[in-house]
């Protein structure tokens, strides 16, 4: 049977002042009326019930999203109690699901990722978990790249899979890390690369074993609490354990270093949403390509990215600008820094602002 499980604990540094850490960016409805998180649990429903769906978030807003989610049951929001990247999270949901569901197949899916074509990808989620079955491999979701994007790892593409009843899927022949924009324009031209989504179908029971032969640390830390798991005792055992857990990526820990990782291409109109300079395409862009959430007026500017949802902002010859504007911290930085607005976290506790944070 299937489980989600929908991964909540980034904190959304990149698109502070918005996103703060008692309201992190699966929470706020950048894309639309519904928050990030919203989104994600009503797009995988039709697939997946809520007693088989659970969400690992940190533990500042765990409340907040039990509350945005009320039909999961409480216990299915699983508090991590310090942040150790996806590879903890990850190990920490599988156990729990190994404990319900000995045979489980498990998707793996980020809270605040935007994507178009939901139709498409539930039928492309459907299919892989009917390959992750069948199969004892570890798949990861690639997605059809159509510009040269730097802010993206990448998938390089192997041989492709055959025997598995006409579905599209790929080895993966290697990971490849976030390129230069002439490396990206090479492997547009080029094929054969599909940018890594960070989405994941497994069974169970393959991601445990690929745990116990790459990150054993951390899978004995999990068998050390698994009597605990899903228990009144569990949030107590995860505080002994989690300290001395290794900080480490699913891709890094695992995936990189996996013989069996295959992909399957999606094309469903996919984003990130990693930083402000993404939204260009999901807000409305006027004529000069300026994108715009609230209310702005563009004169003599191009390509700004602009959320006023509280005053009117008025752009006057300024291009290539973020803009962000709440009611007690204003962003201004050039679009090529947008990813740099995380660094703004250790400088603003230094320099007083860290209730801001």
């Amino acid at each position: 049977m299937l489980h989600c499980v929908i991964m909540a604990g980034g904190s959304g540094t990149r698109f502070w002042p918005e996103s703060r850490q008692t309201k992190p960016k699966q929470l706020l409805s950048i894309c639309g009326q519904k928050s990030m998180i919203r989104a994600t649990v009503d797009r995988i429903a039709p697939l997946v019930s809520p007693q088989n769906t659970m969400i690992v978030a940190a533990q500042v807003c765990a409340e907040q999203i039990r509350c945005e989610i009320p039909e999961l049951t409480p216990e299915k929001i699983i508090e991590e109690p310090l942040a150790r990247n996806t590879a903890p999270c990850i190990a920490l949901a599988a156990y729990k699901v190994l404990k319900q569901d000995p045979e489980a197949v498990m998707a793996v899916l980020p809270a605040d990722h935007l994507i178009g074509d939901e139709e498409t990808f539930r039928t492309i989620i459907k299919t892989a978990c009917d390959v992750a079955f069948a199969d004892d491999r570890l798949i990861t979701l690639g997605v059809v790249p159509n510009r040269p994007e730097t802010g993206y790892g990448y998938l390089k593409l192997g041989a492709q899979i055959q025997g598995l009843k006409g579905v599209n899927a790929f080895q993966v022949q290697c990971f490849v890390e976030k390129p230069d924009l002439s490396t990206a324009e090479q492997y547009l031209k080029e094929g054969g690369f599909l940018w890594n989504s960070g989405m994941f179908i497994w069974k169970v029971s393959t991601i445990i074993d690929a745990f116990r032969e790459h990150l054993p640390a951390i899978a004995e830390a999990m068998e050390s609490i698994f009597h605990a798991l899903n228990t009144p005792g569990e949030a107590e055992a995860l505080h002994n354990v989690y300290p001395d857990m290794q900080s480490i990526s699913i891709d890094y820990g695992i995936m990189e270093k996996a013989p069996k990782v295959l992909t399957i291409p999606m094309d469903v109109q996919w984003n990130d949403v990693g930083c402000w300079s993404s939204l260009h395409g999901v807000w409305s862009d006027d004529d000069c390509g300026n994108t715009v959430n609230g209310s702005a007026l563009c004169v003599e500017s191009l390509k700004c990215v602009v959320s006023s949802p509280h005053k009117l902002t008025v752009l006057l010859g300024v291009d290539d600008l973020i803009i962000v504007d709440t009611p007690d911290a204003l962003l201004v930085c050039r679009k090529d820094k947008a990813q740099d607005v995380k660094k703004l976290q250790d400088l603003l506790v230094a320099r007083g602002y860290g209730d801001l944070l």
